[in-house]
């Protein structure tokens, strides 16, 4: 058997190395050639003049080289992930762009759909729209305005790469969130390809396809794309349809000041299989959420109720970015809109949302300006700005007679406002040591209107305002150009979103929508961490200690009443975020760009989240997150083109599911292979891959909603993730 894998190998390496030497022969057949005779004369050749140019890029966006020199301005935990590793894969959605980030861990509950993003425990409570990190694209915020986000409206295949600030970097945007941000980088005119085309299909009825186009005319730049998205799905009742459009326009005024112009369209078809129990989810994980104590055959109650989310999304922004001398000021705006239908579970004494519709606008504006100067004759580095935004948010609910709209049970407007102000200075002490400092001043408005209000609980319209100060302090030493070394104290601040404020009440026999005013969480974080490059090694880790004070939970009390979310007056998260990479062979020779190489990168995140003296949990592990998450890729690549490489996903050991401890996710083995081969013919650059996923088959949970006691029979929390899958696909462009 192990002689029949490694022969496979080995024709698989040499017919990837033969495709792209057959193609090149092929071309150059239909050139002439000549010959000349030798002789022992020497030969005087003309003078050449070498003369280097810089190669243009956006002010607005830039490359991800440039954005490298971040690292020497960031004293604390923070990546630049390119999209370069995912596109040699099925490159659909942020599990294959974040894959091998340390301190970021993903939860899908359908395959396709990102219901949690969580960085250092912050979001761990959302639902199906992650809270708790600011999101956005070219430094312009994409979040609503109280916190959440569909991650869904961005097309990972028109990025570049991505930004991740950890913890207390994420000062740099303003960020309302303890557990930091994720800056998306945009493809434009001038690093995308002129015309490129992707075709991409796999296991449960995948297919996705893109075309989009780019290039630079004068002045002007400009980068569009059109992609559609299709999955049958691996569970029952978990069909989806996406279709997104994508383009920015640059327009360079003079080397110093550029405009940029962003559209993005978007809309989802999904259905909802909900979730299982622990037992239905190991006797079958393909099934929809059902009644446990039903006749066998009942139809699922995700089948009879049409579990569903579909919305419409628009949003417009404009970036004006100006830079001279060290000197960098970014002025920009946007607005979007959506539309969405969500169709949920709905039974008259056990209530959940029914079906909602609602429509949201959002808009803000970001400034932000880095001067460069001398200060008691050293280095200094000031970054000031301001991140107002707002959102209105018109819903409706009504009851879910078997798919169908029943009777309104609630109606409402919600208003969001975020106004954060944040300064910070970083000063060179020496030419390598850096002291940052930083202050962040927040006002927030939360307001709810309650037009639905002869209920039980009466009229529920009511506000809230916060204020908040939140200080930084830090040190960077920069051990080489190409590594350092950080330490920073910090404070940082969330609010509540509506999510966490408002909900049915179950109890008695009226439906009636309650808010219920909550605070912020707070908490004081220290951390210590090294990263950077050296020789064949490369490294990244940060260790981090957070006391979190009022932290937004879903609890239920002594006696098992459910509380609904609240805050808890004490826990802390720590935990320890480290990548290691390798190269372990590396054939190129000096002044010889070809050879062969093998590289190993693996990352490990501890996720330690406790409660503090907490009256009924004590100090019981906060739930719904593994606590030991290791992620390796081992890849080889060949002077032709060719690559090929296992990897790899483990939760090490099983997590709790309910915050008394008692029910637990099991640990999990993803096993993965890519493979695939980069190489021109003439003019057209074609990228051909296989990917497999889960190859050991494993029946794991992607993703469980947190709770507070459950058993493995009645607990329906468990979202059972993709089976054993296959995908490979085909990308042209010239």
């Amino acid at each position: 058997m192990v002689r029949r894998i490694v022969l496979q190998l080995n024709v698989l390496v040499a017919f990837g190395c033969l495709i792209p030497a057959a193609v090149a022969q092929s071309t150059n057949a239909t050139k002439s050639t000549s010959t000349t005779a030798g002789t022992n004369s020497p030969v005087i050749l003309p003078e050449v003049k070498v003369v280097g140019q810089t190669v243009p890029e956006s002010l607005t966006s830039p490359s991800a080289e440039t954005a490298e020199a971040l690292k020497t301005q960031m004293p604390g935990g923070f990546t630049i992930k390119s999209t370069d590793d995912m596109k040699k894969g099925r490159a659909s959605n942020f599990q294959d762009l974040l894959a091998g980030v340390p301190g970021v861990f993903i939860q899908s509950e359908n395959g396709m759909e990102i219901s949690k993003i969580s960085i250092r425990g912050s979001g761990i409570e959302s639902d199906d729209e992650p809270l708790g990190v600011e999101f956005l694209m070219d430094g312009i915020s994409f979040d609503q305005g109280d916190g959440e986000t569909i991650i869904e409206d961005f097309d990972v295949n028109t990025l570049k790469y991505a930004e991740i600030y950890r913890g207390a970097d994420a000062f740099k945007y303003g960020a309302l969130t303890m557990g930091g941000a994720i800056n998306l980088v945009p493809l434009t005119g001038y690093d995308a390809d002129p015309y490129q085309l992707r075709a991409v299909g796999g296991s449960y009825g995948f297919v996705r396809g893109q075309a989009s186009t780019g290039g630079v005319d004068g002045k002007l730049d400009y980068y569009a794309s059109v992609s559609g998205r299709y999955r049958d799905g691996y569970r029952d009742h978990s069909q989806e349809n996406t279709e997104l459009i994508f383009s920015d326009i640059g327009y360079k005024i003079n080397d110093h000041l550029e405009n940029r112009l962003y559209l993005t369209l978007d809309q989802t078809d999904r259905q909802l299989p909900g979730g299982l129990t622990q037992n239905q989810m190991a006797a079958n994980p393909r099934q929809s959420q059902t009644d446990p104590d039903a006749a066998p055959g009942t139809p699922s109650q995700a089948n009879q109720f049409d579990f569903n989310k579909q919305w419409y999304y628009g949003r417009i922004a404009d970036k004006v970015t100006y830079q001279n001398d060290g000197h960098e000021l970014d002025a920009s705006a946007y607005w979007w809109h959506r539309e969405l239908e969500e169709k949920g579970l709905y039974f008259t004494n056990d209530l959940e949302q029914g079906i909602q519709v609602y429509h949201a606008n959002n808009g803000g504006i970001n400034l932000n300006s880095v001067i460069h100067s001398q200060l008691f004759g050293r280095e200094n580095i000031l970054t000031m700005g301001m991140a107002p935004a707002f959102e209105t948010e018109q819903d409706q609910n009504y009851v879910n007679n078997n798919g169908n709209s029943g009777a309104t049970i609630a109606k409402d407007l919600e208003l969001s406002v975020n106004v954060p102000i944040y300064a910070e200075n970083q000063h060179y002490l020496t030419d390598k040591l850096s002291l940052l400092t930083g202050i962040q001043v927040i006002y927030v408005l939360r307001q709810f209107y309650d037009y639905f209000n002869d209920t039980e609980s009466g009229n529920q319209t009511q506000g809230q305002n916060f204020y908040t100060a939140n200080p930084k302090l830090g040190m960077l030493y920069e051990i080489t150009d190409d590594s350092q070394a950080f330490i920073n104290f910090s404070r940082s601040w969330q609010p509540p979103s509506f999510d966490n404020m408002v909900d049915f009440d179950d109890g008695g026999p009226d439906v009636s929508l309650v808010y219920t005013p909550l605070q912020p969480q707070k908490a004081w974080t220290i951390e210590i961490g090294t990263r950077g490059k050296a020789g064949r090694f490369d490294w990244d880790l940060a260790l981090y200690h957070s006391w979190v004070r009022d932290e937004l939970q879903d609890l239920f009390d002594s006696s098992g009443q459910d509380r609904g979310d609240v805050n808890v007056a004490k826990t802390y998260h720590q935990g320890i975020e480290a990548g290691f990479g390798v190269e372990l062979w590396n054939s190129k020779k000096v002044h010889d760009e070809t050879g062969h190489r093998i590289a190993l990168n693996q990352t490990y995140t501890l996720n330690d989240f406790h409660f503090d003296h907490d009256p009924v949990y004590g100090n019981n592990r906060l739930t719904a997150i593994p606590i030991h998450v290791y992620e390796a890729d081992l890849m080889y690549e060949a002077p032709c083109g060719f690559y090929a490489g296992p990897n790899v996903q483990c939760n090490l050991t099983r997590y709790p599911v309910d915050q008394a401890n008692t029910l637990y996710a099991s640990g999990y083995t993803l096993l993965g292979f890519k493979t695939g081969i980069d190489f021109d013919w003439g003019k057209t650059k074609i990228s051909l891959f296989m990917e497999a996923k889960n190859l050991l088959g494993q029946n794991y949970a992607a993703a469980v909603d947190p709770i507070a006691q459950g058993s493995s029979s009645d607990a329906q929390v468990f979202h059972p993730g993709d089976g054993r899958s296959f995908y490979g696909g085909i990308t042209l462009a010239w």
